[in-house]
């Protein structure tokens, strides 16, 4: 197809960076003509139209191959619907190209197409090489997938790479960022950038949300350890913590119950040292294998007190199990009871009052655990889209069955870190 002027094609899809209002940043953008472009930006900048812009026109050229992953299927969406909505306003005839099953797909008649891919299945990484990749919250993304999966991709076929996102702390986005201020491709923008951005939103996010979170969200600072709701982490693992039971000792199982292709997760922490002493995680098991499961590894340590996630199929579990005679405390998650036992073992890893093993899964949950602004502004704390946080939760209801300091409650020195920075506080045990 032959090349259409950036003026002409805005024309026909009806967008431009200039129009209504000049988004002068974006236009910054998309004049860059490096082969890696970092683009760091407050949430709403208009990070998704700038990507879905390069990607347009690229399809629009004969023979390009072109990528856009994200932690998920629904997170290509975002791109992938700009893309689809330029079309319908200025190609129509290439809508019938346009296919969301099994994956997003747009494919032109010149040979030219477009995939989404998800980070969370690594093996549909394989085989292609591309002519464009774009990578749409790239800080939520493993080094690892980058690195093993898609650098390869760009080799043979010369191609270049976009990536956009607001910061995760200072991961490999943040040295891609460095790496590319040296070909003058680093971009940063705060949300504030975008002329369309509401000056009234910025002032109650940068009231309502906590100082760290507001820099990271809105300022898009890269922030050290700023994304992990727990920190510290690092310096509570012990190569010698997993034990077997003391005849002496009480202990506390944390379950969370797995659902669809969710893990279940025992963990039990002795009452007495703290330690996490047994970590078992397995899926695809029929329930009531699971529930004799539960019972037995309680029974083995000294029948430890039982905390389970009681949502849903939880609470008939959490009823059978009781029936066996075991004392099993029931935690029902919702937006709101789901910050206590966070905010506690958030407070007891600061505080280094807990001590875990070396399991890499147990480790990698808990420092890419971080939180989610909602439309409202809200913080919401989950695992990055993709992956998974079964051994967070489980381990929080550990947690949650521990002594709790005399001073103050854990949720409340929680939000004061947040809010005020690291205030140490020394932990005296009941």
């Amino acid at each position: 197809m032959k090349k259409i002027s950036d003026k002409k094609l805005q024309e026909l899809i009806k967008w431009s960076p200039f129009y209504p209002k000049k988004h002068i940043t974006q236009q910054q953008v998309l004049d860059c003509e490096a082969d890696t472009i970092v683009l760091n930006a407050g949430t709403r900048w208009g990070k998704t139209q700038v990507a879905a812009y390069r990607a347009l026109k690229t399809l629009l050229t004969t023979d390009k191959h072109i990528w856009v992953v994200a932690p998920s299927y629904e997170l290509t969406g975002k791109v992938f619907g700009w893309v689809e909505r330029w079309l319908a306003n200025g190609f129509p005839s290439l809508v019938s190209g346009i296919s969301r099953r099994p994956i997003p797909r747009i494919i032109t008649p010149w040979n030219s197409w477009l995939e989404g891919k998800s980070s969370e299945n690594p093996t549909g990484l394989l085989g292609e090489e591309l002519d464009l990749l774009i990578i749409d919250e790239a800080s939520r993304i493993g080094r690892d997938i980058w690195d093993s999966y898609l650098f390869g991709r760009l080799t043979s076929r010369m191609g270049k790479s976009i990536l956009i996102s607001t910061p995760f702390g200072k991961n490999w986005f943040y040295e891609k960022w460095i790496e590319a201020k040296k070909d003058n491709a680093a971009f940063h923008f705060t949300s504030k950038d975008n002329p369309y951005f509401p000056g009234e939103k910025w002032e109650e996010a940068r009231k309502k949300l906590p100082e760290q979170v507001f820099k990271q969200e809105y300022l898009a600072q890269f922030l050290e350890d700023a994304a992990s709701v727990f920190r510290g982490i690092r310096a509570i693992i012990s190569d010698d913590c997993l034990e077997d039971v003391r005849k002496d000792h009480k202990y506390c199982l944390g379950v969370d119950l797995g659902r669809h292709e969710d893990f279940t997760v025992l963990t039990i922490i002795d009452k007495y040292t703290h330690k996490v002493v047994f970590l078992d995680r397995f899926k695809k098991i029929w329930w009531p294998l699971q529930k004799e499961r539960i019972i037995a590894s309680a029974k083995r340590y000294n029948n430890a007190r039982i905390i389970i996630d009681s949502t849903g199929i939880g609470e008939a579990v959490a009823d059978e199990i009781k029936s066996a005679g075991l004392l099993v405390d029931d935690f029902k998650f919702s937006g709101q009871s789901k910050h206590k036992p966070i905010d506690k073992l958030s407070v007891y890893i600061e505080q280094k009052a807990i001590t875990i093993p070396p399991d890499q899964t147990l480790i990698d949950e808990l420092e890419s655990y971080g939180y989610q602004i909602s439309e409202s502004g809200n913080i919401k704390y989950s695992a990055p889209q993709g992956l998974h946080d079964d051994c967070v939760i489980s381990l929080a209801l550990a947690v949650w069955g521990l002594t709790s300091p005399k001073t103050k409650k854990p949720e409340t020195i929680f939000r004061e870190m947040l809010f005020q920075g690291r205030k140490k506080t020394k932990f005296q045990y009941l």
